[in-house]
């Protein structure tokens, strides 16, 4: 008798197979989420890793010192800010004058100064390099952090070297360009007073002319009359070197001059003012002079260096209320003549001796223009010379001339009698 066969066939599904499926299903779905979510992190890591790199590569190679900084030291920095803190100092503030060692002490100094502030998280400064004859300048720029980071201040430091000086650079140029309109606007001035004082020394003269053919003048009022004729035609040459000074051109020939007999006119002009002085100050004022013969001639304007030499002995005397002697002194210096004019009076400031050539630069106040030495300056510089202020060691100051000395003038040969 054969064994009953049992069936094989899945029993059909119910509850419990169920359930397991889907569990299964669910677990799968959020294992593709978690998979997905690592991914997009992991993007995102990836890209906040080079947006670091980046940042960190671009404040490494930038041109300007960045350091973050508490109230008592520096808490990170770049590669520029190490190297600016190697520079020599000290550095100096340009507003103040104030002078820090290194630029960390220049960092703690503005972060402690922007910390202090009750409004505003700016502070914008300049600071120098002392005692250096071509300074680096730098611009340092300090802000509060605010937020969490509360108490620190992000500094950034900029070598503004180059901008600097050209800032100064066009300061210099816009003031030279003022001083030429002013110069320009004296001319016109000069040269319309000029011609209304030689118009009027003119009809003077005319006058004059008039009485002098008067052949009823004897005696005293004879020599009244000439002394007036000199006084007029004195004038009128000195408004005639007014004129021009006013419409001197740059492209005019020099002449050979001899500096001997341009120093004594000179010398015989201001003696009687000079003179003057000494007797109604009191205080006696003498004038030295040492002209040797056979000295070279220059090249130059006689009229004009004549009174580029009035015009210092006229400021030598000013510069002597108490009296004193003024020295002129003339001398062969190898190829060069030259000649001194020393004074016994207070001298010159040290911080007025680079601007003493200066248009419209005084020590005077309202008695002095500022163009005297300027225009001697100029008169001397135009003639191939050289012009220099100095102070003497013993009081006083002292202005050296020096030009170029000519080769003597070669003579014509007289013609052979036949």
């Amino acid at each position: 008798m054969s064994p009953p066969r049992v069936s094989l066939s899945a029993p059909g599904p119910g509850p419990d197979s169920q359930e397991p499926q889907g569990l299964l299903r669910k677990y799968r779905e959020l294992l593709k989420k978690h998979t997905a979510l690592v991914q997009k992190l992991g993007e995102h890591t990836r890209q906040q890793v080079i947006t670091f790199r980046l940042s960190r590569w671009a404040l490494e190679t930038c041109d300007t010192a960045l350091a973050v900084l508490s109230a008592s030291s520096v808490l990170v920095a770049n590669s520029r800010w190490h190297a600016l803190g190697r520079m020599r100092g000290p550095w100096q503030r340009e507003e103040d004058g104030a002078e820090r060692v290194t630029l960390r002490d220049v960092g703690q100094a503005e972060a402690a100064a922007v910390l202090a502030l009750s409004e505003g998280t700016l502070r914008v400064a300049r600071y120098r390099q002392a005692r250096e004859a071509r300074p680096r300048v730098l611009e340092v720029r300090t802000e509060r952090v605010t937020g969490h980071m509360q108490g620190q201040v992000l500094v950034l430091a900029r070598d503004i070297t180059e901008q600097a000086r050209a800032e100064e650079e066009l300061a210099i140029a816009r003031a030279t360009l003022l001083e030429q309109e002013k110069m320009r606007a004296l001319g016109e001035l000069a040269a319309g007073i000029a011609h209304d004082l030689g118009s009027t020394l003119s009809a003077m003269r005319l006058r004059l002319e008039l009485f002098q053919g008067d052949v009823g003048l004897a005696g005293q009022a004879r020599q009244h009359l000439d002394a007036l004729m000199r006084i007029v035609a004195d004038a009128e040459a000195r408004v005639g070197r007014l004129q021009d000074f006013s419409r001197r051109k740059s492209g005019s020939a020099p002449e050979r001059v001899q500096l001997v007999g341009v120093v004594r006119d000179a010398v015989d002009i201001v003696r009687g003012g000079i003179e003057h002085q000494s007797r109604q100050g009191g205080h006696p004022l003498r004038l030295d002079v040492e002209l040797p013969e056979g000295l070279p001639d220059v090249a130059g304007s006689a009229m004009e260096l004549r009174y580029v030499v009035i015009n210092l002995l006229i400021n030598a005397r000013d510069a002597m209320p108490r009296g004193g002697t003024i020295r002129l002194r003339a001398f062969k210096a190898g190829r060069a003549v030259r000649l001194t004019v020393e004074d016994e009076g207070t001298g010159i400031p040290q911080e007025h001796l680079s601007n003493i050539f200066r248009p419209f630069f005084t020590t005077k106040g309202d008695r002095g223009t500022g163009l005297g030495l300027s225009m001697a300056h100029g008169v001397v510089t135009q003639a191939g010379g050289t012009l220099v202020a100095g102070n003497r060691p013993e009081g006083g100051a002292i202005f050296t001339l020096s030009f170029p000395a000519l080769k003597p003038a070669l003579t014509q040969p007289r013609a052979s009698a036949r």
